[in-house]
């Protein structure tokens, strides 16, 4: 095939990269050296031609008739028009131009002239970086349309529903990416957390589309659920922990409070009610294992975040397992260890750049906007020898995962690092915050060394809420 290219831009060099030795190019550019180069560095490249390429003159010099394809691709609209205007008068199969400017796209269209929007598409592309890089959109049929990517985050309030509710007039998904397999969804397929969707919509409607999911309001805790759970424990200071929680309820979205109690507490309702007017209240009494009975009721109720005082665990049922982290990990929501340390102003996240620490960070930075709240992120590298073997690099590459999340929030953290000892160096550092927010990987302790999740949990000064679904 043979190809006429006017332009010898970085368009054009990218453009050469890509075709291969079944392609003969013939270049027009005003700069002689820079033919030259390309001359010198493409094998396909068949001819140069110094000279202005929007003249008639040396159009006819490079025999425009003879190819397949003419490619406009300079940076000036008003040279890609006159290219464009003589070429189409050829017997030329196939033109393509640059367009610099959007206002003057429809002239080349009325030429019958593929187009491509080479500001505007760079512009989109730029601008969606900046809104949000785990979306990802391409214009579709030269700018006609878009197919938009997006990975479907915990607290997207379409989780859960039907993919109809993702077909209109504006737009339809059309795919789906699960566990890297991809599947045509049926209108009665469910979208579910960690969904890649594949969505092809009209140009400009990623905005309305974005609200219709409801990807950008605070969630937290009714990506969960929509309830707090508070369970009073024996020999823990009941006003404190229930005014901490009337303190996150009244600050976030939450729709009821359910009251666990033992039955000589229940005169706990009365304050409650004073406390709180626009929140409905239950109190429910326990008797027996508190463990068993939270796990009861999360299977019967929808809550979003549970709140227990850090109950204090004997010496040998430490030994035996982590409690406060394998409770986290028996429910399914967020689990808070009040300590009195409300309001919410400073939020501490340590930060490994697992998974459940992203996750964690995505909560932090979700309270926060709800509390108006301050996000620090605290990065603990230890020892070799307590570590084992890693990259010289690994903080670096921690905090520049933070930078990156720091980035798709459009959150400012303040950035903490320390060597040493995560246990004591997260301790040391939690002094100054009012909240902790952890993720959690694993339920278990190894077999000769400590849960580090549960001794961090323990002996920080401030409430902790740890994420470990």
């Amino acid at each position: 095939m043979k190809v006429l290219i006017c332009g010898a831009g970085k368009v054009s060099i990218h453009l050469l990269r890509r075709l291969d030795k079944s392609w003969l190019a013939t270049l027009i550019d005003k700069s002689e050296e820079k033919l030259k180069n390309l001359h010198s560095e493409f094998q396909n490249v068949e001819k140069v031609i110094a000279g202005d390429a929007s003249s008639p003159v040396t159009l006819d010099d490079a025999k425009v008739a003879d190819f397949d394809y003419v490619l406009a691709l300079t940076e000036s609209d008003r040279v890609n028009l006159a290219i464009c205007e003589y070429a189409s008068k050829q017997p030329v199969n196939q033109i393509l131009a640059r367009v610099n400017k959007q206002e003057n796209h429809p002239r080349f269209q009325e030429m019958g002239v593929r187009t491509v929007l080479g500001s505007t598409m760079l512009a989109k592309s730029i601008c969606q970086y900046l809104k949000d890089p785990r979306i990802n959109v391409i214009d579709l049929a030269f700018g006609d349309g878009e197919i938009i990517e997006v990975d479907v985050s915990h607290h997207f309030q379409v989780v859960g529903k039907k993919t109809s509710t993702l077909i209109n007039d504006k737009w339809r998904l059309v795919a789906t990416f699960r566990q890297d397999k991809m599947v045509f969804p049926s209108k009665d397929s469910e979208i579910l957390t960690g969904d890649r969707l594949v969505i092809v919509a009209r140009p400009d409607t990623f905005n309305e589309l974005c609200t219709l999911m409801d990807c950008g309001i605070p969630h937290f805790p009714l990506s969960y659920g929509q309830g707090l759970l508070i369970a009073l424990v024996p020999k823990s200071d009941h006003e404190q922990i229930v005014r901490e929680c009337m303190h996150l309820a009244q600050n976030t979205k939450v729709r009821y409070l359910s009251v666990l109690c033992a039955k000589e507490q229940t005169d706990i309702q009365k304050k409650l009610e004073s406390w709180a007017q626009s929140i409905d209240i239950e109190v429910e009494t326990f008797e027996g294992d508190l463990t068993e009975r939270l796990q009861e009721l999360d299977a019967k109720k929808n809550f979003g975040l549970m709140v227990i005082h850090p109950f204090e665990a004997t010496f040998f049922k430490s030994l035996a397992k982590p409690t406060l982290i394998s409770l986290a990990h028996s429910i399914s929501c967020p689990l808070l260890l009040a300590r009195h340390t409300y309001p919410y102003k400073k939020i501490l996240v340590p930060f490994n750049a697992t998974s459940k620490a992203e996750l964690a960070l995505c909560t932090a930075v979700d309270l926060a906007k709800q509390l108006k709240a301050e996000v620090a992120v605290a990065v603990v590298d230890e020892p070799e020898f307590i570590r084992g073997e890693q990259s010289e690099d690994w903080a670096e590459s921690v905090l520049k995962r933070i930078r990156e999340l720091g980035h798709v929030h459009k959150f400012e953290f303040e950035e903490i690092l320390r060597k040493g000892n995560p246990v004591k160096e997260i301790a040391i550092i939690a002094k100054d915050f009012n909240l902790m927010v952890m993720g959690s990987t694993t339920r278990e302790k190894g077999l000769f060394s400590p849960h580090v999740g549960e001794l961090i949990a323990r002996n920080v000064p401030c409430s902790v809420l740890i994420i470990a679904n």
